[in-house]
């Protein structure tokens, strides 16, 4: 059995045709308890920490099937809340029908919001969208990079799971990746490496490309220029385009 980790993912082959994709993502000091350092309700806590893991999966082509999640606080009553954000969010993937289960803690009190969430997915070897972009590309910025209570007050500005889910039905597309706490630079630098690509930002771009976008708030994706049109079309949050691959 083959094990490799493939950007966010741990990706294993699984048989001649499969393989199955891990991801995983952590949050903590965000939600309603006495020492959380960014106030939002659990409900959009589990929501934004889901779509992290979703997000990664989709992003590579795979069908998430399982999220698991791990939280250090009590089922009554945060947990119970928690685990109806997690519910909320799966129930947004039209395509997908994932299992959910978890753990609380019952045996301390807590007085901070943490937690852990995998996800499992599957994917066909000839679906795995990676190493996908090509020279004559261009390079798209979906949603924008936020962080924080950022996150909290412009739902509207930001990538949700519906958003990766449509990309991820998408064919025209070539590579997706979900932006996180290193910054759009970081993320578009790797991928430019294991392409084995350049690529030249538009002297007028707009957004800072070091900043977190926090709980994937954004995405590259990467495409013919000639389909700039069908992305308009697809995504209903900020868009730019960055530059062009040579």
């Amino acid at each position: 059995m083959e094990i490799k980790q493939v950007r966010d993912l741990t990706v294993i082959s699984i048989d001649e045709n499969r393989y199955m994709g891990i991801s995983c993502d952590s949050c903590g000091a965000i939600g309603n308890k006495e020492f959380d350092v960014v106030k939002a309700s659990p409900h959009i806590v589990a929501h934004q920490t889901a779509k992290v893991v979703l997000a990664e999966l989709l992003s590579m082509g795979f069908e998430p099937i399982i999220l698991s999640d791990g939280l250090a606080v009590e089922m009554n009553d945060t947990g119970k809340e928690l685990i109806e954000g997690f519910t909320k969010a799966l129930s947004m993937l039209k395509t997908c029908n994932v299992h959910m289960t978890g753990s609380t803690e019952e045996n301390m009190k807590t007085v901070q919001t943490s937690m852990g969430v995998t996800c499992i997915g599957i994917c066909r070897k000839e679906k795995l969208k990676y190493k996908k972009t090509k020279s004559t590309d261009i390079c798209v910025l979906l949603g924008l990079p936020l962080v924080g209570n950022e996150v909290v007050n412009n739902p509207d500005k930001i990538m949700d799971i519906s958003d990766f889910e449509n990309l991820y039905l998408s064919d025209f597309i070539h590579e997706i990746l979900p932006i996180g706490s290193r910054g759009i630079s970081s993320e578009l630098n790797d991928l430019c490496s294991y392409n084995n690509i350049n690529f030249k930002y538009n002297s007028d771009i707009s957004v800072d490309i070091a900043k977190s976008a926090g709980p994937s708030c954004c995405c590259l994706v990467t495409i013919n220029g000639d389909n700039m049109k069908k992305i308009d079309n697809l995504i209903r949050k900020p868009i730019e385009v960055l530059g062009s691959f040579y």
